[in-house]
């Protein structure tokens, strides 16, 4: 009888210790939501898809801008047309972040706490034949990236017949990211369009998501403000365009 109390006990206190590590999480989770940024405003969200839309030719491809908010990933803006055709969200992107191009890049820049959280809340389901399902080895690609040139890909992971490549983008404490997607018939373009998203998408896009797209040159190429050659990181690009922007003020 003594021993059947002090069982009941113990698994009483086990249930309490729990529910009392339970709780802690998830107070923790709706802290670190509360230091986010807030939604995009909306006049925010329209001068990313101007931005998107004067990119999109240059590019040669179909663009989303995507970023990482409130603990899910969420497409705020996207640019087709007739010679960039868009692909078909056919699985929601914000259960399928470990398959397309700008999940994949919205989830590298998490912290390894707030990746497997996600990766905890959304399953991993496979998408075509290609798609990683294994967590342990998306979490490995995503901790340990490539060198910050190089853009993540979408390798008809999220549906047979496209592929993709998408960069980061981040500015105003957001976790951004710009992908471009084309039909595989064209996949032989895939390195020039990550170059060409590299080297022209992160200044209008920082501009835009700190409500600064109107400070970009109207009448001047931005190609014209990016270094002839050597280094054309994202951060290096941005400078030279900070750097000529200030000038012709």
């Amino acid at each position: 009888m003594n021993i059947d109390r002090r069982l009941r006990a113990a698994v009483e206190a086990v249930d309490e210790l729990w529910s009392e590590e339970e709780e802690i999480t998830e107070r923790y989770r709706l802290f670190l939501t509360s230091l986010q940024p807030r939604p995009l405003p909306g006049a925010v969200i329209a001068s990313i898809g101007r931005v998107l839309e004067g990119l999109r030719d240059e590019v040669g491809a179909s663009l989303y801008f995507a970023v990482y908010e409130e603990g899910e990933v969420r497409v705020v803006a996207e640019s087709s047309g007739p010679t960039a055709p868009p692909v078909t969200e056919w699985v929601d992107f914000r259960q399928s972040a470990h398959a397309h191009s700008f999940g994949k890049c919205l989830l590298a820049q998490l912290d390894e706490h707030t990746l497997r959280d996600h990766l905890a809340r959304h399953r991993m389901a496979r998408l075509t034949s290609r798609t990683i399902t294994s967590e342990r080895l998306l979490a490995h690609k995503l901790l340990n990236p490539s060198p910050q040139a190089s853009p993540f890909l979408d390798l008809q992971e999220y549906s047979m017949g496209w592929v993709s490549a998408a960069v980061s983008v981040g500015a105003a404490s957001r976790i951004g990211a710009v992908a471009a997607y084309l039909p595989v018939a064209m996949a032989h373009r895939l390195r020039n369009v990550g170059d060409t998203l590299l080297r022209l998408a992160g200044p209008p896009l920082d501009l835009a998501l700190t409500g600064r797209a109107d400070q970009l040159p109207e009448n001047l190429p931005l190609e014209n403000h990016l270094p002839a050659g050597g280094d054309r990181t994202i951060a290096n690009v941005r400078s030279q365009v900070g750097g000529a922007m200030a000038k012709g003020s």
